[in-house]
């Protein structure tokens, strides 16, 4: 087991490696592109100053803290997206054909799909997500300790994984389906302008289904109500809200699940 995992790990370094010499032969693109992946997330950060500095607060909720979280789910967003980013083209793969010479080559068809292509944006992610976890997280009202750092890093490894289940899931559903695409772009757009915010102010049932159905309240909501101190306004047994960094195992592997079994349903376009 522990051959075979090392095996996919070099497999891994060496596709993506590749993917991304093949990007960097534009350098100017490089550039544009990491600037407007910076610029992407930035907007989303000056619509929060905007809005609180109208409202002050949102649900009880100030601009530190509503920050923090916000910066949570960046830096769970970019831990998703830099290394995986490439699965949301799994469509246009299986659309056209592609995934057929996938199946042909001797390396897993679910590595070959994670590193199709690097996508340079995916750099501004994770450069804006870096930079938003220390200059919020210096500011947010958490009195930091090394377990609390500790379960910090746990909670961003958590939400990258619970991104990265729901995207493998719908690649998994694109093998008996059409498109999936809007439904993944739909998923991603609902996270990257929801995830950041106290999901609680969307009423009790609206936030149960962003515990189970579409899992968005694990990714960053969660586990900074235990780094803030309000896991007492969750309405969730407090054991459960402190253990939510582990769902995003239970949703990847799901979602992994979900792509192996469907994968044998896989009609090639040319059939």
């Amino acid at each position: 087991m522990a051959d075979q995992s090392l095996s996919w790990f070099r497999q891994y370094v060496v596709l993506e490696r590749a993917a991304l010499r093949a990007q960097l032969q534009y350098r100017v693109n490089f550039w544009t592109t990491l600037i407007g992946g910076v610029a992407f997330q930035g907007t989303q950060l000056l619509f929060l100053g905007v809005l609180l500095a109208k409202f002050g607060v949102i649900a009880g909720w100030g601009f530190p803290e509503i920050a923090f979280v916000y910066a949570m789910r960046l830096a769970s967003h970019a831990l998703y997206v830099v290394p995986f980013g490439s699965l949301i083209m799994a469509d246009f793969v299986i659309r056209d054909g592609e995934f057929d010479r996938m199946l042909l080559r001797p390396v897993s068809p679910f590595l070959q799909l994670v590193t199709l292509q690097f996508r340079l944006m995916t750099l501004g992610d994770a450069l804006l997500g870096v930079g938003a976890i220390i200059i919020f997280g210096l500011h947010a009202p958490v009195d930091w300790t090394a377990p609390k750092l500790a379960y910090l890093v746990v909670a961003v490894i958590g939400g990258s994984l619970v991104e990265t289940g729901i995207q493998v899931f719908f690649c998994g559903v694109a093998f008996v389906s059409t498109s999936t695409f809007s439904l993944r772009v739909f998923a991603d757009s609902s996270i990257t302008q929801f995830s950041g915010y106290p999901l609680t102010m969307f009423g009790r049932g609206v936030f149960y289904g962003f515990c189970t159905a579409f899992p968005m309240a694990f990714i960053a909501y969660l586990p900074a109500t235990v780094l803030l101190g309000r896991t007492s306004e969750v309405p969730l047994p407090t054991w459960l809200t402190v253990a939510s960094p582990a769902a995003g195992l239970a949703v990847f592997a799901l979602g992994y699940l979900t792509f192996r079994k469907l994968l044998p349903h896989y009609s090639s376009p040319g059939n």
